[in-house]
């Protein structure tokens, strides 16, 4: 069964921020959606880690683990990218330069606004329905791709080359805010399944 349409996964700014980078037009592929939405679906990776912290205790034979935290999970995408016609190889080129504008930093003795110093965006993940990842706070920690020698080159704008089949890793990380965690996260809501709809996952 394919994934429902209003389940596809994408991977979007924030509403505040859509201005700052979809304003350009070399992004304006990404407007409609405000940033990536996967034209196939990808491979989804959720990851979930506890810390403990062991205690060694003398002429015993097994470790003693104290709970220390649970750490924000981690969510990997590996999607593949087709760029057969121009309108595909402008979208994959503006997923591209998507992700390496969102991993960047406000910089530099021009920068006005925002002020430099300023951080990457924290974007908005959802995939496969509200009881699954439904607007998730996401920071992207890495992300790669692959410029396969082996594969047909799509040439469109006149000068610009792209790979006719992409694959595009990205690492997420949920980053959630402290005060909408400590005043609305509760343990049981999130047993219950309730909190899912607010970006607990």
């Amino acid at each position: 069964m394919p994934v429902l349409a209003k389940n596809r996964t994408k991977l979007v700014l924030k509403p505040g921020a859509r201005g700052l980078y979809l304003g350009q037009d070399i992004l304006a592929p990404l407007r409609p959606h405000g940033g990536i939405m996967f034209p196939l679906q990808p491979d989804v990776i959720y990851s979930q880690s506890v810390n403990y912290s062991p205690y060694d205790m003398a002429h015993t034979n097994y470790t003693y683990n104290a709970y220390r935290n649970t750490p924000s999970p981690d969510i990997q995408l590996t999607g593949v990218m087709a760029s057969v016609t121009d309108d595909e190889a402008r979208y994959t080129y503006a997923c591209l330069h998507f992700l390496r504008s969102v991993t960047k930093m406000f910089y530099g003795l021009g920068q006005q606004s925002p002020a430099a110093g300023t951080p990457p965006p924290v974007l908005e993940f959802s995939s496969f329905g509200d009881k699954q990842f439904s607007n998730i706070p996401v920071v992207v920690q890495t992300f790669s791709t692959t410029y396969d020698s082996n594969v047909d080159l799509k040439l469109f704008d006149g000068e610009t080359q792209i790979p006719a089949m992409m694959t595009i890793f990205i690492q997420l990380s949920v980053q959630l805010n402290p005060d909408k965690q400590k005043r609305q996260f509760t343990t049981s809501n999130f047993i219950s399944g309730s909190a899912y709809r607010q970006g607990f996952i």
